[in-house]
C-alpha cells in the first residue's frame, strides 16, 4: 500500500514576506485608471474661455496676497490656479511620446506664463505698496528642498489624476505645496522694481525676478518628470511607437534636464545653509563672550547689524550707556578670529548708542556732537553732585565686578586673583570711602607697567577719581 506524499512546503524568507508586503501595500495597478487619466490630463491641458478667465483672476489674488503679506489669499490663489494642467500634459506626453499633445501643452504652458507675468507686472506697477514682504522675500531664493517639494508634489499629483476615485483633497493639496503661482508674480514684482534696490541683501528688481522665476521652472520641471516617472512606472499605452533609441535618447535629455536644474539651486542652498552658520557663530559669540560680562548693556545683541564691506564681514553692536574700552573691543575681535574662527569678520562697537555711521563725513559729525553733548554734561555736573553719586553707588556695592573680573583677566592671563571691597576710614573728623582692588599675578615677577594701566582702566571703566591698589 503506498502512502500519499503530500508536497514539500516552499519555506519563504523573512526578508521575502516583507518584500511582498510592501509590493502589495504600493500596488498601484487596480487603482489606476488609464484612460480616465489621459481624459483628465487632455482636459486640464485646454487654455481657452474660463481657464482663461481663472488664471488672470488667480494671478491678481496671489499679487495682492504677496503685496499684503496674506498667506491665506496666496493659498487662495493657489488652489484656483490653472498651472498645473500643461505642466502634467507635458510630462504625460513625453511618457506615452504623444507629439500633438505635447505640442499643445508646451504651447498652452508658455502662453499661461507669459500672460501670469504680464497680469503681475501690470498689477505691481500701478500698486500703491512696493515694500518687500515676507511672502515675496521666500520667492526669492529656491534651493535644493524646492526641487523635493517638486518631485513629490507631481507625484502625488498624478496620483490623484490617475485614480479610479477622485480625491480633490490631494489635488488641492499639490496646487498648494507646488506653488506654482506665487513665483510668477514675484517675477512681475521684479521686473516692476527693475535695477532698483528691493533691500534684501543685494538684489535688483531684476536680479530677484530671474530667481522667481527660477524657482517656477524648478516646480514645473520636476512636476513634469514625476509625471513622466508615474506614467513610465504604470506602463500606460503609446501613443505612437517609439523604438529603444528613441526612449534611451528622451530619457537621457530628461535626465540632462533634470540635472541642469538642480546644479544652480545647489550652489544657492550651499550659500543660505553657509549664512546661517555664519550667523550662528556671530550669536555664540555675542552671546558667550559679551552678553554675559556686558549684561544689558547692549540693546541689539540679539540682532545685530550684519554689513559686509569689501571682503570684510561687520557686525555692528551698539551700547546704550556704558563706554567699552577700546583694550576690550581689540580682545574681542582677536577672539572672534582665533576662537570661533571668523577669520574675515570685524566686530565694531558704537558705544552709548550712537548711530551707525556710514562713512567718515558721519563719523566726524557723530564725533563732534558727542564731545559737545559730554562737554556740555560736564559742565553743568558740580562736583558735590559727581562725589554724591560716587558714595552712593559704593554704598550700595553696584560695581559691576564680574563683568570687570573678566575684562582684566581677558586683559591679563596672567592675572591670578582679583579682588574688590571699599575701605572705610576717618581722621576723626570726616568719615571717607575707599574703593580697594586687590591684584595677585601667578607668578614672581614685577607687573609696575601692568597695574599702572590697571589703574587707569579702573578710573575710566568705574568713573572713579581715586582708587587704592593693593597686591600680594
Amino acid at each position: 500500500m503506498e502512502e500519499n506524499k503530500k508536497p514539500e512546503e516552499k519555506h519563504i524568507s523573512i526578508g521575502e514576506s516583507v518584500f511582498s508586503f510592501l509590493r502589495e501595500v504600493f500596488n498601484l495597478h487596480d487603482q489606476v485608471d488609464k484612460e480616465r487619466t489621459r481624459e483628465e490630463v487632455l482636459d486640464n491641458i485646454n487654455f481657452k474661455g474660463l481657464s482663461a478667465f481663472v488664471l488672470i483672476a488667480s494671478v491678481f489674488i496671489a499679487s495682492i496676497g504677496l503685496n499684503s503679506n496674506s498667506v491665506a489669499v496666496v493659498i487662495g490663489a493657489m488652489l484656483i490656479s490653472p498651472l498645473m494642467g500643461p505642466i502634467m500634459g507635458l510630462g504625460y506626453a513625453v511618457a506615452v511620446n504623444d507629439i500633438k499633445t505635447l505640442n499643445r501643452s508646451f504651447t498652452n504652458f508658455g502662453i499661461m506664463v507669459v500672460i501670469a507675468m504680464l497680469t503681475s507686472f501690470i498689477y505691481f506697477s500701478i500698486a500703491p505698496l512696493t515694500t518687500l514682504t515676507e511672502q515675496l522675500k521666500g520667492r526669492i531664493e529656491p534651493t535644493s528642498l524646492d526641487v523635493l517639494i517638486g518631485i513629490f508634489g507631481g507625484l502625488a499629483g498624478i496620483a490623484a489624476f490617475s485614480s479610479k476615485i477622485k480625491n480633490s483633497n490631494v489635488i488641492a493639496g499639490v496646487a498648494i505645496a507646488t506653488a506654482l503661482m506665487p513665483p510668477l508674480c514675484t517675477v512681475g514684482y521684479g521686473l516692476s522694481m527693475g535695477t532698483e534696490q528691493i533691500g534684501y541683501k543685494d538684489y535688483s528688481g531684476y536680479g530677484a525676478a530671474l530667481n522667481a522665476f527660477y524657482l517656477f521652472i524648478i516646480n514645473s520641471i520636476f512636476i513634469g518628470i514625476s509625471t513622466y516617472v508615474y506614467i513610465k512606472l504604470n506602463k500606460f499605452p503609446l501613443a505612437q511607437y517609439q523604438n529603444a533609441t528613441q526612449a534611451r535618447k528622451t530619457n537621457f535629455i530628461i535626465a540632462g534636464v533634470a540635472v541642469l536644474t538642480i546644479i544652480p539651486s545647489g550652489f544657492i542652498f550651499y550659500g543660505i545653509i553657509k549664512e546661517e552658520l555664519y550667523k550662528v557663530q556671530v550669536n555664540n559669540f555675542l552671546n558667550h563672550e559679551i552678553a554675559i560680562p556686558y549684561e544689558n548693556a547692549f540693546f541689539n545683541l540679539n540682532n545685530p547689524t550684519l554689513t559686509k564691506k569689501d571682503s570684510v564681514n561687520l557686525i555692528t553692536i551698539s551700547t546704550i550707556t556704558e563706554v567699552i574700552p577700546q583694550e576690550v573691543i581689540k580682545n574681542w575681535n582677536i577672539i572672534l578670529r582665533e576662537k570661533y574662527n571668523l577669520k574675515n569678520t570685524k566686530l565694531i562697537v558704537h558705544q552709548g548708542g550712537m548711530p551707525m555711521a556710514n562713512n567718515q563725513i558721519n563719523e566726524r559729525i557723530y564725533s563732534s556732537i558727542y564731545s559737545t553733548v559730554k562737554g556740555d554734561i560736564q559742565k553743568r555736573d558740580s562736583i558735590i553732585e559727581y562725589q554724591q553719586k560716587q558714595i552712593n553707588r559704593l554704598n550700595s556695592d553696584t560695581i559691576p565686578f564680574q563683568s570687570i573680573s573678566k575684562e582684566l583677566k581677558s586683559l591679563y592671563p596672567e592675572l591670578d586673583y582679583f579682588g574688590y571691597a571699599t575701605f572705610n576710614y576717618t581722621d576723626f573728623k570726616n568719615r571717607n570711602i575707599m574703593p580697594t582692588f586687590i591684584l595677585l599675578w601667578n607668578d614672581n615677577k614685577t607687573h609696575s607697567d601692568e597695574e599702572r594701566r590697571i589703574n587707569q582702566f579702573l578710573k575710566s571703566r568705574l568713573s572713579l577719581d581715586t582708587i587704592q591698589l593693593l597686591h600680594k
